[in-house]
């Protein structure tokens, strides 16, 4: 029983006889011959992962930039985001042009997950590393350490005015 179909992978497979035909033309024989073969089954050429991905926070949005996989014609970059690393989504399609971006959709105090892949004509390629961007810090002790300073310095001067008021 022969098989319905069959996929070949870096093989090529002929059949056994090539006819040669031969022609006599203004009086010099040309030779042309007939290859009968299936040609294989084209590697795909599928990208290996963006190249230095990175997301760091700037302020009140988030900037991506990668570098292109190498030896491939990217089409587009698919930007992956997420607030749960395993659980991120499409989140734009960006042309092969830009390779760099800010978020600016971004909620204050969230921690968001982020991954690129590069899209060629044989399809989406391998995802990037995941970066993860923590929420913009809140660095409460320089605020409380100023409220600190302030409430001694018009502690002092109060005192002060206060001895010099009933000398």
């Amino acid at each position: 029983m022969m098989p319905r179909s069959l996929s070949f992978t870096k093989h090529i497979v002929c059949h056994a006889a090539f006819p040669l035909v031969l022609r006599a033309v203004a009086g010099t024989f040309i030779a042309i011959l007939f290859l009968s073969m299936m040609a294989p089954a084209a590697v795909a050429d599928v990208a290996g992962a963006p190249m230095d991905f990175s997301a760091e926070r700037d302020g009140s949005r988030i900037f991506l930039s990668w570098g292109p996989p190498e030896n491939v014609t990217v089409l587009l970059y698919n930007v992956y985001r997420g607030t749960d690393r395993g659980n991120m989504t499409l989140y734009d399609t960006v042309d092969a042009n830009f390779t760099a971006g800010y978020d600016t959709e971004v909620v204050t105090g969230w921690t968001y997950y982020y991954a690129v892949s590069a899209n060629t004509t044989d399809g989406e390629g391998t995802l990037s590393e995941v970066a993860e961007v923590p929420p913009a810090s809140t660095d409460s002790s320089a605020l409380i350490m100023t409220v600190i300073l302030t409430a001694v310095v018009v502690t002092l001067l109060f005192a002060y005015w206060k001895g010099r008021g009933s000398g």
